[in-house]
């Protein structure tokens, strides 16, 4: 097994796992100053479910392909989920 097939899967755990904490922290915030209706469900999606399925969905094959003698496309995965971030970030902050 080749070291650097793992970076970029832990560029994703980083990336994906520090916007979950990030979420997480933010939703605790808001649950602390008790407004009512907040944080609904969408926003705990949003926020920490979406994060988290994207770190698992992102490092699950990459990891498991970097055992293998396929471990460019598992590279070229992570490059992709990586990729995606940039979208999720554009929502997560409101746009322009």
């Amino acid at each position: 097994m080749k070291w650097s097939a793992l970076i970029l899967p832990v560029l994703n755990g980083v990336a994906w796992g520090g916007l979950s904490r990030l979420g997480w922290v933010v939703v605790e915030g808001v649950f602390a100053q008790h407004v009512a209706g907040y944080p609904n469900a969408g926003q705990i999606s949003f926020y920490i479910v979406i994060p988290l399925v994207m770190v698992s969905v992102a490092m699950v094959p990459a990891v498991l392909l970097s055992q293998t003698r396929w471990a460019f496309w598992g590279n070229v995965w992570s490059a992709f989920t990586l990729v995606l971030l940039l979208p999720y970030l554009f929502f997560y902050t409101g746009g322009i």
